[in-house]
């Protein structure tokens, strides 16, 4: 298996990265997450951080073969300012709100089983350790992986949609169920969205981190109503769907308005510099 990611590797290196080469890039590396995962929680083995530290560890020997800079460019830091730091995280905050509803009216349609989750993760007892290997290693890994490799490599090959959708479709394909499969995917497009607009897998992986947080620590859905339409189904308040909606909004059209604004400042060096007419 090893040769055969070696070989994959190597050929991915040498060659655009096309749909087929992602989807088996994938299934070799999350194999190697959800095998580990699924082994130490089978056992109820307390194991701590191990296995997100040899699916990061996979993650990073993946980028490293890929090309000797590979890893260095994918984690390049590039300086974001507060007020477009504030707008994805806006922006962010909405969107949890709309794929929780989502997330709700998906589950009224196709409710999740009696206790298929059981035996899928062993959440550790420490506060600490629900951070790291909840929030924290996962942000960082399955970026660098999905962002940092994979969306960036498509943006070579394919149209910035194309490469954005595929990428967040894997995302979410890799999941391995439906129920968080197709908030992954809506995930995956906003996070895709944002690393091709500002070029940084660093906001990526801290907004990944706080929704994994929010996820751990929050009711989800963050509210549930019962009334004679709802029953008991979990559903939103309106008003908290519509402050969702606002917040994405609010968000995206503060993104646009400073990404016009850098823009108009660029050209007017320009033209001081003589290089525009």
């Amino acid at each position: 298996m090893l040769k055969k990611l070696y070989n994959l590797i190597d050929t991915i290196h040498l060659d655009p990265l096309t749909v087929k080469k992602a989807i088996l890039l994938c299934f070799f590396v999350m194999g190697f997450r959800f095998a580990a995962g699924w082994l130490f929680s089978k056992f109820h083995i307390s194991v701590g951080i191990i296995p997100d530290l040899l699916f990061l560890a996979v993650i990073l020997l993946t980028a490293r073969m890929m090309g000797r800079d590979e890893l260095r460019r994918i984690l390049a830091w590039r300086d974001v300012p507060l007020a477009v730091f504030a707008g994805v995280m806006i922006m962010f905050s909405g969107l949890d709100i709309i794929t929780s509803e989502l997330y709700n009216i998906f589950n009224i349609l196709l409710p999740v089983p009696d206790n298929f989750f059981d035996g899928w993760f062993y959440k550790p007892r420490s506060v600490f350790l629900i951070i790291l290997t909840g929030a924290l290693l996962p942000g960082i890994s399955e970026e660098i992986f999905f962002r940092g490799i994979i969306a960036r490599r498509f943006f070579r090959a394919y149209s910035p949609v194309k490469s954005i959708l595929v990428s967040a479709a894997l995302f979410g394909l890799f999941h391995l169920n439906p129920w968080q499969a197709v908030n992954a995917f809506y995930f995956g497009i906003f996070l895709g969205w944002i690393y091709r607009r500002y070029k940084t897998i660093w906001l990526c992986m801290f907004t990944h981190a706080c929704h994994n947080f929010l996820v751990d620590f929050m009711p989800y859905p963050y509210i549930a109503v019962k009334n004679a339409y709802y029953l008991e189904m979990w559903r939103h308040p309106l008003w908290f769907d519509i402050m969702g909606l606002l917040l994405f909004a609010f968000g995206l059209f503060t993104l646009i308005v400073l990404g016009r604004k850098k823009q108009a400042e660029q050209t007017a060096a320009k033209i001081n510099k003589g290089e525009i007419k």
